[in-house]
């Protein structure tokens, strides 16, 4: 799986006193960036349910969520197997 990286955005700098037109343009910036990652997030994100047999194995972060479809309910992956709710192994 291709590594892609996502810049952060060039912030503008801010003067010394309070100018209500520099924090607009600042939360603009950073309101642009995170919604940039949002969708970066979910254009490179494994699938959020299906069957057993299809359950993702590959690039797997702890604390990823997964609703398997054969089961009828969510897992999680803990950083070695999958486990629901309860803790259980599944």
């Amino acid at each position: 799986m291709p590594i892609y990286k996502a810049r952060s955005p060039a912030l503008p700098l801010q003067p010394t006193e309070y100018d209500q037109s520099q924090m607009n343009q600042f939360q603009n910036a950073l309101r642009l960036y995170f919604n940039r990652l949002d969708l970066f997030n979910i254009a490179n994100s494994t699938p959020e349910y299906g069957l057993t047999a299809n359950r993702p194995t590959l690039d797997l972060q702890i604390g990823q969520f997964y609703f398997d479809t054969t089961l009828g309910y969510p897992i999680w992956w803990n950083g070695t197997v999958w486990k629901n709710a309860s803790g259980t192994t599944v």
